[in-house]
């Protein structure tokens, strides 16, 4: 099946820039199997292939290819199991690309169908292409759709005839409403792959005869996913081509990321709307101050503001604007900002925000102040933070943040030794965390990059103390 499918895809995609060229392999593999026939020898060349790709360790998105027809490769060899593997591994990688190349993702999920049907997974099989049919139709045409949706509706009845389903052929869009939800419980859990994963598969696809409305708020809620996803694991960069597109779906115009947006009539007059433009403005925003982009930064946020429901989100707002004025040196309007949430955090009996605004306060003092007259700043900083991690101890991610950001700002205004205890506590509080996620792939290559920084931040602190003793 997936041969026929990726056949005009390999004859059409252009030469990638990587010392062995994905399609070159694949051209290679198919000349010798259908030269000797050999299944063995064919999987031991797609093994090699894959190996020799390496770049760093790493595989660039476009070998996700080799992937997709080495598990249609095994599944037909009878190993099913193995096919699967390969498959959800291609999806992995491919995934790895913004937005990714949805030839290759949708043609993943048929190899992934068909493999988990093979192993008697027959509900699984249809959730993996009652969305994927649609874009069969509109690649390929409808008849390779409705030969797909034929099958999976085959698969639909196994599935009930094991009591494993009730025999329907699922709707794409609730299939997406599903798939989204389990993203979303993945995504709390910090199950980045998986969310990632899901959220992908949940993306429909446009000009299928379905609501245009509906299509839109799928898949603005499936980009903010991904780009919550991406800013969990630090890919910065990712996380704000995800959300800048989900932006794209909210709006009633094209938006140019810098000037003011006009909203699509919806998020007015509906709940569910309004929260998802809400999600995606506000982290938008984060995203965007973490790449230096202060345009689109504050056009998000300005967006954002009218949208904000209580005062967690107001809080929310106050980061945000206080993090462009950071980013812009202007510690002055940080302060006020920030007094202004402490004040008002106080007044809603919020200690956890209060406690945050404070930290914040204390930061941008320090920051105002001149770089040599600022031990009382220093302290007020360390305080602050030993502070506000006590009061968010129930939130182990939110003791990380807040200590490292000390530590930071103290580092960066000369007091690295005085926050030392700081960072001891901030890395114990990491290693902790990054046992429950040991799971998780992209997780934990987050993680490696994390702990190297850590690593740095003790190692600097550690020698700014030795260096005080000797002075």
């Amino acid at each position: 099946m997936l041969a026929a499918v990726l056949a005009p895809l390999v004859l059409v995609s252009p030469a990638r820039a990587d010392h062995i060229n994905p399609y070159e392999a694949i051209e290679k593999i198919f000349e010798t199997f259908n030269a000797n026939n050999n299944y063995q020898e064919t999987r031991a060349m797609f093994s090699q292939a894959l190996r020799d790709a390496r770049h760093d360790g790493k595989l660039d998105p476009g070998f996700a290819i080799l992937y997709a027809m080495y598990s249609d490769l095994t599944r037909y060899d009878g190993n099913p199991a193995f096919a699967l593997q390969l498959a959800d591994e291609g999806l992995a990688l491919a995934l790895t690309e913004v937005p990714p190349d949805e030839d290759m993702k949708n043609s993943l999920l048929v190899s992934r169908a068909y493999a988990l049907a093979e192993l008697g997974r027959y509900d699984e099989a249809v959730d993996s292409v009652a969305i994927t049919a649609l874009w069969m139709g509109i690649r390929f045409g409808e008849k390779q759709r409705t030969d797909l949706e034929a099958m999976a509706k085959g698969w639909a009845e196994q599935a009930a005839a094991q009591g494993s389903g009730d025999g329907k052929f699922p709707s794409a869009v609730q299939l997406a409403i599903d798939l989204l939800a389990k993203a979303d419980e993945a995504l709390g859990a910090r199950d980045t792959r998986t969310a990632l994963s899901l959220a992908s598969r949940a993306a429909l696809p446009q000009d299928t005869g379905l609501p245009e409305a509906d299509v839109a708020f799928m898949n603005a809620r499936a980009h903010s996913i991904a780009g919550m996803a991406y800013a969990y694991e630090g890919r910065s960069r990712l996380a704000f081509i995800s959300l800048r597109r989900a932006a794209d779906l909210i709006v009633a115009e094209p938006w140019d990321g810098q000037s003011a947006l006009r909203l699509r009539a919806e998020i007015e007059s509906e709940e569910g709307w309004r929260l998802l433009a809400w999600t995606v403005l506000s982290h938008l925003t984060s995203a965007s101050v973490g790449i230096k982009d202060l345009d689109t930064a504050q056009a998000a946020i300005e967006a954002a503001a009218p949208l904000s429901r209580d005062s967690s989100d107001r809080f929310s707002l106050f980061v945000q604007q206080a993090g462009i004025a950071f980013s812009t040196d202007d510690y002055a309007r940080a302060i006020e900002v920030f007094s202004r949430g402490e004040r008002e955090a106080q007044e809603a009996a919020d200690p956890k925000n209060e406690a945050l605004a404070g930290l914040y306060v204390a930061i941008a003092r320090l920051f105002a102040a001149p770089a040599d007259d600022n031990a009382a700043g220093q302290q007020a900083l360390l305080k602050a933070a030993s502070h506000a991690a006590d009061i968010t101890a129930d939130e182990p991610q939110m003791v990380e943040y807040v200590l490292t950001t000390a530590v930071r700002a103290a580092d960066n205004r000369g007091a690295g030794a005085a926050a030392l205890p700081l960072a001891r506590r901030a890395f114990d509080v990491f290693r902790e965390r990054q046992k429950a996620m040991a799971g998780y792939e992209a997780a934990q290559e987050s993680g490696r990059r994390e702990r190297r920084r850590f690593l740095e931040m003790l190692i600097a602190g550690e020698y700014a103390a030795a260096e005080a003793k000797q002075d």
